[in-house]
């Protein structure tokens, strides 16, 4: 059996007929929110899309969800385009929570050993005093070091973003 609120005058709300909306709900509120979700099951995405007069009825009749789901006169007609895409949004980056913190890191290797590779090659070839390509840094050439860097930084970059979309 489907339910289905109306509007009508809010003064009859406390008679049997089905839940009544009041006009004047511009907004669910936070507890009403946790009441439809954990004590009247419907979906918080429902939840989300159900137009804010419909809410304080639902609750104060204690209205179960339907098994087939929020009717579509609840509602906004629209399909909240914007708003659906930005929890579309937002649960695919919660998918992957290390995806832009692995990203700033390969760039950041990338980046180091790519400007010490150039910065070393640019100093050896004006002849600034001290350097050399065969310079070390703890038994490793710095030259090796730099190229490692950039090999990891463009591996996991490339693995971030081909495994993380």
């Amino acid at each position: 059996e489907e339910t289905i609120i109306a509007k009508t005058d809010p003064t009859t709300a406390a008679s049997s007929s089905p839940p009544i909306a009041t006009p004047t709900s511009i907004m669910i509120t936070r507890d009403m929110k946790r009441i439809l979700i954990e004590e009247l099951g419907y979906k918080r995405r429902d939840v989300d899309q159900m137009r804010p007069e419909m809410a304080p009825a639902i609750v104060s009749k204690r209205l179960k969800c339907p098994s087939d789901g929020m009717p579509s006169e609840w509602a906004f007609d629209d399909d909240f385009g914007a708003s659906s895409s930005m929890v579309d949004r937002l649960e695919q980056e919660s998918q992957y929570p290390l995806k832009f913190p692995l990203l700033g890191i390969s760039l950041i290797l990338f980046g180091k050993g790519l400007s010490d590779a150039a910065i070393t090659l640019i100093k050896v070839n004006i002849d600034f005093p001290g350097v050399s390509l065969s310079e070390q840094f703890m038994g490793v050439p710095v030259l090796g070091i730099d190229a490692i860097c950039v090999i990891l930084g463009g591996a996991l970059g490339a693995w971030t973003w081909k495994t993380m979309q």
